[in-house]
């Protein structure tokens, strides 16, 4: 899997680079036919507190998978997006064996 990640604005060190990729490489494991991954993250202002914005798309056979979250850190926003784009992954992946049989 092809893992493109874009964060415009926002310096990224190496070491969240490789906490993003950690958590998009498991989707691998669940399924192996995944052609790439587009990762999008984004720092704004809200008020007081920073949000961070991730949002995920994972390009299958057939098929775009979209997710997108925000929150205070930066961590749980990527985990939130990682774990929606599993589950869809799953449904995705029952669809296609159903279709099999």
């Amino acid at each position: 899997m092809k893992l493109i990640i874009e964060s415009p604005k926002l310096d990224l060190r190496e070491s969240t680079e490789e906490v993003v990729e950690q958590k998009f490489r498991k989707l691998e494991k669940l399924f192996d036919k995944i052609d790439k991954c587009e990762i999008v993250i984004k720092k704004e202002p809200k008020g007081l507190i920073d949000k961070f914005f991730v949002e995920a798309k994972l390009f299958v056979p057939g098929n775009v998978l979209f997710a997108k979250e925000n929150a205070d850190s930066f961590e749980s926003a990527a985990n939130e997006v990682a774990l929606d784009l599993e589950s869809q992954l799953r449904k995705y992946k029952d669809k296609l064996y159903e279709k099999r049989m």
